[in-house]
């Protein structure tokens, strides 16, 4: 039973345990087409939010037969029901744990925390061929961060906190650790499955309902650019790879050894995956011919659930299914921020694709070219929304193999107002002359700190002091940022009926960039002041009036 010591969730049941690994799976269910659609390694067949789910849910059937031994029995169930590489190794994770709990009835922090080492352990140990920036890796630094954390004597809660961050991080950098991820522009598709498992019982131990799960984006490396889905030049090699057959089957019998099995499955296969005890060993191989995989596993014991299926069958089908999701759209616009907020901003305005750039960190021609290409559309409108960025993107039309064109928007305020004025309805000049049209109708702002000491314009400002910017140029400074703010928007006049946007980022926090839009509303009246999170480098506000 979960135990409360002011507010504090001390230890864990199996019971509890398994209420909690439920709510995973129902969170997993939601997302299971999500994750089917990001499976690139080892193969591209789509499966494995499928085959963590069916793995999950044999899990559950398996341990509601047991009262009192729900972890035993929760790793028997993962075992007797996984499928796939991600769900076998997901069966090994719950090994682990059912091995590190093993003798406790109830489990406190240091006991979850051993318990998931034992498990990453025995999750690498399954592997022939353990590749990091996939479900292992996520499995890992799992329990690396619950190790270091649980020394401050945190509560279940917290730890469990502690997990699901960890799990989101490691996640998203996968496409750092393994190529074949970042060449198709995606995360790991069975990192992800855990990660959505360890948030959905999260929910459980809040009380919450397991909906409204974020599925963390890819970490991009410099020069890389999120994309829709799987990037088409991968999908172009896929489609030219023979990887054979999926063969997997359960062994039953006695004096079983999966070490052994897993040795010998090593020379006759490749991606294996070998998972069991003395009385049970689940296998799961990819290989051009099963009949030696079958002939040696039989001289073992009984087979039952053998399962083989054609993966160049399988590829083909998501193939054909990822480019159905990328269906060429007339028009495609491709907008240049930086800072997590803007770009969702961005996107949810009708953005095909953002570039990460911005002060400082101009792309270049090239970068700008790939992430135009990267999108699948006829046309593409490229908003560069910064004045060094607009030169290579104009480069950037000049080379592209389809028509791009570039809105000269010189700052964010521009690019949303352009963004804004885009009619799916209307012609492509159409739209370019309306977008062209928007960004003189918005007045453009930004707060920030200077950096060494200058008098521009007539105004002089200290090093470290605050810097009040209209249209680029510096037109107030000052040591509050509120203060300044309010100035920089005297100047700007927004009359009755105006509506000011703050973007609040760099070291602003929600409740000063809150508490600043509540001054601005005071001051003017009859304006109307919005503030939402752009986390952008640099600007403790861009400002835009309208």
């Amino acid at each position: 039973m979960i135990r409360h010591e002011q507010a504090k969730i001390a230890s864990l049941d199996g019971r509890d345990l398994l209420r909690l690994f439920s709510q995973g799976r129902r969170a997993l269910e939601g997302k299971v087409e999500a994750i089917n659609a990001l499976n690139v390694f080892p193969v591209p067949d789509g499966d494995t939010g499928t085959n963590m789910l069916l793995t999950m849910k044999a899990l559950e059937a398996e341990a509601a037969k047991a009262p009192g031994g729900e972890v035993a029995t929760m790793a028997r169930g993962a075992l007797l029901g996984a499928r796939g590489n991600s769900g076998v190794i997901l069966a090994q994770l719950f090994q682990g744990l059912a091995k590190g709990l093993e003798g406790k009835t109830d489990f406190t922090c240091q006991d979850l925390a051993l318990a998931l080492s034992e498990a990453t352990t025995a999750a690498y140990k399954a592997v022939s061929n353990p590749t990091e920036g996939t479900m292992l890796t996520v499995i890992r630094e799992v329990s690396t961060a619950v190790q270091e954390r649980v020394a401050t004597r945190v509560d279940i809660l917290e730890m469990w906190e502690t997990m699901c961050q960890a799990a989101k991080k490691a996640v998203a950098r996968t496409p750092t650790l393994l190529p074949v991820l970042r060449e198709a522009g995606v995360v790991d598709a069975g990192g992800l499955g855990l990660s959505v498992i360890l948030e959905g019982a999260l929910k459980g131990l809040r009380g919450e309902e397991p909906e409204g799960i974020e599925l963390p984006a890819p970490e991009l490396e410099a020069g890389q650019h999120p994309r829709g889905g799987v990037a088409e030049t991968f999908l172009r090699a896929a489609e030219e790879e023979l990887y054979g057959y999926c063969t997997q089957f359960l062994i039953q019998g006695e004096g079983l050894d999966a070490d052994a099995v897993r040795e010998w499955m090593e020379s006759l296969a490749g991606s294996t995956v070998v998972v069991g005890g003395d009385t049970m060993v689940r296998v799961h191989v990819h290989t051009p011919d099963p009949g030696p995989v079958l002939s040696y596993a039989v001289s073992l014991g009984t087979l039952s659930q053998v399962s083989i299926a054609s993966m160049d069958e399988q590829r083909q089908e998501f193939v054909a299914a990822r480019r159905r999701e990328q269906r060429i759209q007339p028009v495609g616009i491709l907008a240049v921020a930086s800072g997590q907020g803007l770009r969702e901003v961005f996107l949810d305005s009708g953005a095909s694709a953002v570039l990460s750039g911005g002060d400082t960190m101009n792309p270049s021609t090239q970068e700008v070219l790939e992430a135009a290409e990267g999108i699948a559309a006829e046309r593409v409108i490229v908003l560069p929304n910064n004045p060094n960025i607009v030169p290579a993107a104009e480069q950037a039309s000049s080379l592209s193999s389809r028509p791009l064109r570039v809105i000269p928007a010189k700052s964010i305020p521009q690019g949303i107002a352009a963004l804004l004025a885009f009619n799916p309805q209307q012609g492509f000049e159409a739209n370019v002359a309306a977008m062209e049209q928007a960004i003189s109708t918005v007045i453009s702002g930004a707060i920030c700190v200077a950096a060494r000491p200058a008098t521009l314009g007539g105004i002089s400002v200290k090093k470290g002091q605050i810097m009040g910017l209209l249209e680029r140029q510096m037109v107030t400074a000052g040591d509050d940022r509120t203060a300044v703010l309010r100035d920089l928007l005297d100047m700007a006049k927004p009359g009755k009926g105006s509506l000011i946007t703050l973007y609040w980022g760099a070291d602003t926090q929600e409740a000063e960039a809150a508490q600043a839009a509540e001054e601005l509303r005071r001051h003017f009246q009859g304006v109307e002041v919005q503030v939402i999170s752009g986390g952008q480098p640099h600007y403790n506000y861009i400002v835009s009036v309208e």
